[in-house]
């Protein structure tokens, strides 16, 4: 009986050391496990948090623009009402039909040469901040694609 005792002592106390190893090896498999899902996690965190930053920055930009876009939009409509009651002023002094004629014609077409120049000028500088708000977010796409390709 000693034999048998002593082979299942040496099998029960196998099966003890083979089970620890076992436990180690799940443990350390978890503890990577935990180590790369945490590692992960963070630079998820990280991206998120740049982009909401760079979406703030991008949200202020947008605002400050169209401000700005406004505030020309104003200067257009006080440059006109001011042109406009210069122009009635004018054609209300005017001496004769022929005068006051003169006066609306050169009103009207000087009016004409201001609002394409006012247009143009808009035009280019929504374009510029649309481009300012836009090119960050497009080169954010092409670096974003460049890294998973």
């Amino acid at each position: 009986m000693t034999t048998q005792t002593a082979a299942i002592e040496n099998v029960i106390e196998h099966a003890n050391e083979t089970t620890k190893a076992a436990g180690e090896r799940v443990r350390e498999f978890a503890q990577i496990s935990v180590r790369k899902a945490t590692e992960g996690f963070e630079k998820i965190s990280q991206a998120a948090q740049t982009a909401s930053e760079e979406m703030n920055t991008q949200y202020t930009q947008a605002r400050e623009g169209a401000t700005k876009a406004s505030l020309k939009i104003l200067d257009v409509a006080k440059e006109d009402a001011d042109a406009g009651f210069a122009a009635m002023r004018d054609f209300l002094s005017a001496k004769s039909p022929l005068e006051a004629f003169d006066v609306s014609a050169k009103y009207w077409r000087g009016r004409l040469e201001t609002r394409i120049a006012q247009a143009q000028d808009l035009g280019a500088f929504v374009r510029k901040s649309a481009d300012d708000v836009v090119r960050p977010v497009q080169e954010r796409i092409e670096k974003f694609t460049k890294t998973a390709a």
